[in-house]
């Protein structure tokens, strides 16, 4: 939401964030208020895409230190991404929070299949998206556009079982 940038402005600065994605730091406060306020609409001008975000909290001090979010295409695939301020490296808050959005993309938006396009470089992401559950495919396998030059592609696909109702 456009009232977490001022919180995630400093945690998103930090550039060996950008080691290895196509983006730039943001450049200011209102610039990162403006794009979240586009992202409120969860959904892409055409209504094809749905947009979900989650901010990452620590539990101790409900500090924001990044990002998890998710692109649900047609035919329920979904593209994942997470981001994590470099402090905050290490500690299992990037695995915890997307084990946390993953579960809701199968179970609350009935995804069946997650993809994660990943720089080759970018051992730390890799190695996180093989912890998730996550197979590295080849990029031909990849549906939702363009591969960039260096990326690996990753899918997840829906356990065999997924509650939806909170009844087992």
């Amino acid at each position: 939401m456009a009232a977490h940038a001022a919180e995630l402005f400093d945690a998103l600065s930090d550039p060996a964030i950008y080691a290895y994605i196509s983006e730039p730091p943001p450049k200011s406060v209102p610039v990162l208020t403006e794009r979240y306020r586009r992202l409120e609409s969860r959904a892409s001008a055409d209504g094809s895409e749905q947009w979900l975000n989650w901010v990452i909290r620590r539990i101790e001090d409900r500090q924001c230190v990044g990002y998890v979010q998710a692109t649900i295409h047609p035919r329920n695939t979904a593209d994942f991404a997470f981001v994590l301020a470099p402090p905050f490296w290490g500690f299992g808050l990037a695995r915890e929070a997307s084990e946390i959005a993953l579960s809701a993309l199968f179970a609350e938006f009935q995804v069946t299949v997650v993809f994660a396009t990943v720089d080759e470089r970018n051992v730390r992401s890799s190695t996180l998206l093989s912890r998730l559950g996550f197979q590295r495919i080849p990029a031909a396998a990849y549906p939702h556009s363009e591969v960039s030059s260096g990326d690996h592609v990753y899918r997840l696909k829906r356990p065999a079982r997924v509650a939806t109702d909170g009844a087992d």
